[in-house]
């Protein structure tokens, strides 16, 4: 008995050594003399990319670039053309770029993924090149956003304030500053959100409905608006559906329409002088929607054109 004893006695204190000498891994930041870098689960490191990180667990992620050593890059300008703060994160115009962890902590992406780029990619796959000069092109909001989103920054072009020439298409403007400082804003939102929407999905290796089921999730988050006063009239309809979740039915259509380019998928915008519907296709399908409500539950009778 006091054999028996013993010997539970020595087998617990060896678990209990065991337990206390297997490492627990967790993904950390480090720092020595020359910087910081972040060391994965596994050991490794992050180099010559950029990372989404959540460093205090708050459930918003910052994005960080990491040199050809693994040291994360700050108050400075990356190799892509970015700007990063003294902390590391990523600004636009100063402000920091953020997503929610809830949705993109699952999302895997190839090896060679920029999530500032998060279409550069699908350039030619998915018909993005710029500039497009025909009337009806299917665009990412406009063609600074697209820009930004495929990393084809030769065609990013926001007019200064004042008297001014577009260098692409010869165009001369005037710019107040009120018009500037909306159109800086306004960029920089709708290419954050779009940035946070892909980054936060498999969207590379997604089903057609699969994508048309992220599309009809993020109009279904949306109020309904009807008239068209002066505050409509003048707004950004996609601003206003994607940021501050109203509008009405050809905003919601244009918006549709622009989240199905930025998922490769062919849609199509009819109306009349009264209303706008959309459609949406998928593995060769069409499918009707109007305004916050795309209707996937059975394909449309209706005869469609889609690009």
């Amino acid at each position: 008995m006091k054999t028996t004893k013993r010997f539970l006695a020595l087998a617990l204190a060896v678990m209990t050594m065991l337990s206390l000498t297997v490492p627990v891994s967790a993904a950390v930041w480090k720092q020595d003399n020359t910087g910081w870098w972040y060391q994965e689960d596994n050991g490794s490191y992050p180099a010559n990319t950029w990372k989404w990180i959540d460093g205090n667990n708050d459930g918003v992620a910052e994005c960080y670039y990491f040199d050809g050593n693994g040291y994360m890059l700050s108050n400075t300008t990356t190799p892509d053309g970015y700007q990063v703060n003294a902390t590391g994160a990523w600004v636009v115009n100063g402000v920091v770029q953020t997503q929610a962890t809830g949705s993109a902590g699952n999302a895997t992406h190839s090896g060679n993924y920029d999530p500032a780029h998060p279409l550069a990619g699908k350039i030619d796959e998915w018909d993005l090149r710029l500039p497009k000069n025909y009337i009806g092109y299917a665009v990412i909001v406009n063609d600074n956003v697209q820009a930004l989103l495929t990393g084809q920054m030769d065609q990013y072009y926001i007019p200064p304030v004042g008297y001014s020439t577009n260098p692409t298409t010869g165009t001369q403007m005037y710019v107040s500053q009120e018009d500037y400082d909306a159109n800086v804003r306004n960029t920089q939102a709708l290419y954050s959100w779009f940035c946070n929407w892909l980054n936060g999905m498999n969207f590379e290796t997604m089903t057609e409905m699969e994508k048309a089921k992220e599309i009809q999730k993020v109009l279904a988050q949306g109020i309904n608006q009807t008239g068209m006063g002066e505050s409509v009239r003048f707004r950004n309809g996609i601003y206003a559906v994607l940021i501050d979740k109203k509008g009405v039915c050809a905003e919601y259509a244009m918006t549709a329409r622009t989240l199905a380019k930025a998922l490769g998928l062919k849609s199509a915008v009819y109306g009349t002088g009264d209303h706008a519907v959309y459609y949406i296709q998928v593995d060769g399908i069409g499918y009707f929607g109007q305004n916050n409500m795309l209707n996937l539950d059975s394909p449309t009778p209706d005869p469609v054109y889609f690009d």
